[in-house]
């Protein structure tokens, strides 16, 4: 039997229980916590080193080194807030993304419009606790997110994402693509909707969230011309080229859609995709925030989904309340460690990943809420194993950095306010809308075969209601400008949609509102 007949076989039987149950009593031995903390102000993304000892944070104005050794006091051992401030238009301004490849680490920034200075630094981590400074290229685009593997950084711009060398410690430029290559149909569709808003690289494949577009694999064994092998999830473009403008709400904020975060296993066999979508009207069937859908990619040119782990249910799990979508994730050895915003951080078992099942849930919403979660260490003879995860802090709350056991286990007291998706809950029929439509599509396709991309039926739980007018689209358009959602190709200075797409919702929390200003993860 081939594996994905195995997973298939899974899946048929699966009931989400084994995704949203609780922990059994039974295997949890003493109450289960943080580690240590430290607070950091501004906290965004996080990378681990290499070796576990060490984490690297982005502050929005800068970054900051964390020892980790001591996992139940974690310390600042290095920062520089005042990144090129020696630059016309510096210092940089909204720094949320960086990742660690061995001994370099990559910076980069911002996700904004306008006269800021925008650019990657390269920087020697061979002590980790004192960072040195070896490249800096300023570029003419905005960059919202990147990685960073075998010396070459791999940055989102707009609609596309670009390749760069850095093996000889300085930035070279190597090659870029996006969808719009493809078909000219991408091209007529507004760039908001195809933006590559995250991506993942391993061995010859990138992996691109590609907002309502969907995710795309690129076959990259030829960095200099990458070629996509296939698309999974995602709209329709022949109608997403043909939204009308009273329609933006919907598509910005319904589930499904807005493909945010991906990553693949070890193994790159199963792939993972976060969105990043709420349902903003309470009397259809699509409540509730979306959450991690699972595919086997075992045959990347036919990707077949598996199931879909659910988001944590709130009071008001919108982004006008304690919004609950994953936000960036990492699966290692079989385990799946995730951030949930106000709820919290998890750690699922997807060893079997058509039947995930969750080890541990921590949240605290009052005082957490998380951007990020990253494997740092397993078990070993001089450290335990743990997972870090950075807290944005809600409200006015500083924020910072967080160490966790990479154990199996149960709060002792779980706020009241976030309950368990359903047991039974099935993955549901729910589809785009009507106007939207999906698809998937190959190389050799240009015309998208229209096939349903289920999820999962959300907890049953009010959102916010958008405020339509004066929606302002990630290339600068609005709503009112337009009478389709239009037809623009993205600029080279274009931002990422997501929160800096919904800046006319009334009401937002402090937090939210603070992550508003940075254009959005």
């Amino acid at each position: 039997m081939e594996r994905r007949d195995v997973l298939r076989a899974g899946a048929g039987a699966l009931a989400l229980g084994a995704v949203g149950g609780t922990v059994s009593a039974t295997r949890a031995q003493d109450a289960y916590e943080p580690l240590g903390s430290v607070d950091i102000e501004g906290t965004m993304e996080v990378a681990p080193t290499e070796d576990g000892n060490f984490a690297f944070v982005a502050t929005g104005d800068g970054f900051v080194s964390v020892d980790i050794s001591d996992e139940a006091n974690p310390s600042i051992a290095f920062e520089d807030r005042d990144l090129l401030a020696d630059r016309e238009a510096g210092p940089m301004q909204a720094v949320a993304d960086l990742k660690v490849d061995g001994d370099r680490l990559l910076v980069v920034g911002p996700n904004q419009r306008g006269e800021v200075i925008k650019a990657t630094l390269l920087y020697d981590i061979s002590d980790p606790a004192n960072p040195e400074q070896v490249a800096v290229q300023t570029v003419d685009h905005s960059i919202h997110n990147s990685f960073f593997v075998d010396g070459y950084a791999y940055l989102t711009k707009g609609d596309r994402f670009r390749i760069m060398d850095t093996s000889n410690d300085e930035f070279s430029a190597v090659s870029e693509w996006g969808i719009h290559q493809t078909s000219d149909i991408w091209s007529e569709v507004n760039s908001a909707f195809r933006n590559v808003h995250d991506l993942w690289v391993q061995g010859d494949y990138a992996y691109l969230a590609n907002w309502d577009a969907g995710t795309v694999i690129v076959d990259i064994s030829d960095r200099a011309n990458p070629s996509m092998v296939t698309r999974l999830g995602g709209a329709d473009p022949e109608k997403l080229a043909q939204i009308q403008r009273q329609d933006l709400g919907a598509i910005f904020y319904q589930p499904p859609g807005n493909d945010h975060y991906v990553t693949v296993d070890d193994n790159a066999e199963t792939l993972y995709v976060g969105a990043e979508s709420w349902d903003a009207n309470p009397d259809d069937d699509r409540r509730g925030a979306s959450g991690i859908d699972i595919w086997d990619i075992s045959d990347k040119t036919s990707p077949e989904k598996l199931t879909t782990i659910r988001a944590p249910g709130a009071e008001n799990e919108g982004f006008q309340g304690q919004f609950t979508t994953s936000h960036n994730f990492e699966v290692r050895q079989g385990r799946l460690y995730t951030s949930w915003y106000y709820g919290g951080v998890m750690i699922h078992d997807v060893s079997d990943p058509a039947n995930p099942e969750r080890l541990t849930w921590w949240r605290d919403p009052d005082n957490t809420q998380f951007w990020g979660a990253k494997h740092a260490r397993s078990n070993g003879p001089d450290a335990q194993g743990v997972f870090v995860a950075g807290n944005m802090g809600p409200g006015q709350s500083t924020g910072g950095l967080y160490v966790f056991p990479d154990t199996e286990g149960e709060m002792a007291e779980p706020p009241g306010v976030f309950t368990p998706p359903e047991e039974t809950s099935m993955i549901s029929s729910v589809d785009w809308p009507d106007y939207v439509g999906n698809g998937s599509e190959s190389p050799n396709t240009q015309t998208p075969t229209e096939t349903s991309t289920p999820t999962e039926t959300p907890t049953e739980t009010p959102t916010a209601t958008p405020t339509e007018s004066g929606t302002t689209a990630a290339d600068g358009t609005t709503a009112a400008d337009n009478t389709t959602a239009g037809t623009t190709e993205s600029g080279d200075d274009g931002g990422s949609p997501g929160f800096g797409a919904l800046t006319a919702i009334a009401g937002l929390g402090l937090g939210a509102a603070r992550f508003l200003r940075s254009d959005e993860e």
